[in-house]
């Protein structure tokens, strides 16, 4: 496990986590962030953050809860 900054995509009340992407800086994830909002309604929201994560191949496989 690596701490890496990832795009969390929530979706609906209460919010669930339903996708992810490995992002290579912050400033990258609050652009893309930016697009995304502007483009998704009401119940989506994104999070950029650092998280504990496994990574293969440049994508996150599984993420900790700790």
């Amino acid at each position: 496990m690596e701490m890496v900054i990832a795009l969390l995509m929530f979706v609906g009340e209460p919010a669930v986590l339903k996708e992810h992407t490995l992002i290579p800086n912050l400033s990258e994830c609050l652009k893309i962030k930016r697009i995304a909002t502007r483009n998704t309604g009401d119940r989506v929201s994104f999070v950029c953050a650092k998280v504990k994560a496994e990574v293969k191949d440049g994508k996150i496989i599984r993420i900790s809860k700790e």
